[in-house]
Formats: structure tokens, C-alpha cells, sequence
């Protein structure tokens, strides 16, 4: 699974890399340590109605998807991770996957690890070991509520507000020794499919997230132990990827 992941990259690289225009205003700040619920960066593509252009846009989206049925943004809290085996099921995902896919830009994410005894868990941060950013295939969904939104995830007359889910698979390899469940991350090379708004058909759409092809390689990622403290929500900063603390 992912409930929480750090971002901290500078953002002009990532838009460069990626050809997006950005929406993103105002910014969000470096975090270290993102909850679900939280404001996130989304990457989107969509079909200018009047020019018929592809525009490609780095967004700030609400982590949890909120699909148009959700009665409050509380419903957020339980879908900020979508299984991808059932996406084309799930009520709550099925009518982002053939319109609106996106990816989740991150510089690496968590996972804890209970100790035999059932005491105590041991965070890990998993992130590529060459420092490069990770992109996790993701849905996003305009919900529109009773209006009247604010903040970044707001669109500009409050009418909406944009939420996103990150997509997961079962884990293999090492990961699976960490948890069973990882984000779908992509090859930098698969993203340009993935976002491409031609893939409309919500069918062909589980079926290319499904094959492991498009997925970066495990050996790629460098999993290490992190300082338990960021297991508190209000823990900030670079210090929580330092190494725990052990007694000799």
C-alpha cells in the first residue's frame, strides 16, 4: 500500500522532464512526511474542448479519491489507494480509469514492519537508489459536493475540488518481505501511455495497468530503515530519513 510518502524535489526539473504546463499555484511546500487527506502534486493530461490539444499539467489534487456519489470529503479517508485487480469494478473508481488517469510524483515512500515480538514497527523508506523521482500510476475525479471549495485542490471558482488515489499492486521480491501490497510505479518510459487520453475505454485501461511491463523494476528501489518518528503525522523535515537511533 502507500498512506504516506515524501515529496521534496525541486519543481521546474520534474515539469521539464515531464512537458507539463503548470497549474499547480499556489505551491506546495517541501514535506517529508504526507498523510493521506493532505494536498498532493497530480500530473494530468486532457483534450482542450475548443483547440482539441493534449494539455499535460502538474496539478495539486486532495489525496483520497472522491467519486461524484461521495456525500462529504470525508469519504476520502478510505480511498487513498485503489487496488489496481479491481479498478474497473469498484464503483468508486471504475469512471475515473477510462477519462481520468494521472500520476502521483514522489521522492520515495513508507512502509512499516512489525518486529516478531508484535511490539513495536520499524519504518522503511522506499526510494530509488539513484535519487531519481518516482511516478505512481494514479485516478484522479473533479467532485463537485455542495460547492464552494477553497484551498490549492479548489479549482479557480470553487465549484470543484480535484482528488486523486494512488493505485497498488500485490508486492514480489523484497518488497513483499516489507508489505504486500506496493504502488504501481511506473517506467519513466510508460508514463506518456498512461496518461494519453486516447486509452478511453476503462477495459483497455485495466488491462495495460495489469501488465507488469510498464512497471519500474524492483532492483532499482533501495529500501532502508528511518527514524520511528515518522510514524507521527506531525513529524516534519529531512531528519526522518535519518537512520533509528540503536543502542550498542
Amino acid at each position: 500500500m502507500c498512506g504516506r510518502f515524501a515529496f521534496f524535489q525541486e519543481i521546474e526539473p520534474l515539469i521539464e522532464d515531464l512537458g507539463a504546463v503548470d497549474l499547480a499555484d499556489p505551491h506546495l511546500r517541501q514535506r517529508w512526511n504526507i498523510p493521506p487527506t493532505a494536498p498532493i502534486y497530480v500530473v494530468t493530461e486532457s483534450v482542450d474542448q475548443a483547440s482539441g490539444e493534449v494539455q499535460r499539467a502538474l496539478r495539486v489534487a486532495r489525496w483520497g479519491l472522491l467519486p461524484p456519489f461521495a456525500k462529504d470529503e470525508s469519504f476520502s479517508s478510505r480511498t487513498f489507494n485503489a487496488r489496481r485487480e479491481t479498478l474497473a469494478e469498484k464503483p468508486s473508481f471504475r469512471g475515473s480509469l477510462g477519462r481520468y488517469r494521472a500520476i502521483v510524483p514522489m521522492d520515495g515512500y513508507y512502509e512499516w514492519v512489525r518486529d516478531p515480538q508484535g511490539k513495536r514497527k520499524q519504518p522503511y523508506w522506499i526510494a530509488p537508489a539513484d535519487g531519481s523521482p518516482l511516478y505512481m500510476a494514479a485516478l484522479v475525479s473533479w467532485w463537485k459536493g455542495a460547492g464552494d471549495h477553497a484551498g490549492p485542490a479548489a479549482s479557480p471558482d470553487g465549484e470543484f475540488l480535484l482528488s486523486a488515489t494512488i493505485i497498488t499492486r500485490e508486492a514480489t521480491g523484497d518488497l513483499a518481505q516489507i508489505h504486500h501490497r506496493t504502488p504501481v510505479m511506473l517506467r519513466r518510459e510508460a508514463v506518456n501511455d498512461w496518461l494519453d487520453p486516447r486509452l478511453d475505454d476503462r477495459r483497455a485501461a485495466q488491462a495495460w495497468i495489469l501488465d507488469d511491463a510498464h512497471l519500474l523494476h524492483d532492483a532499482a528501489l533501495a529500501p532502508r530503515e528511518v527514524d520511528p518518528a515518522v510514524g507521527k503525522v506531525g513529524n516534519e523535515g529531512p531528519e526522518l530519513l535519518a537512520g533509528p537511533q540503536r543502542l550498542l
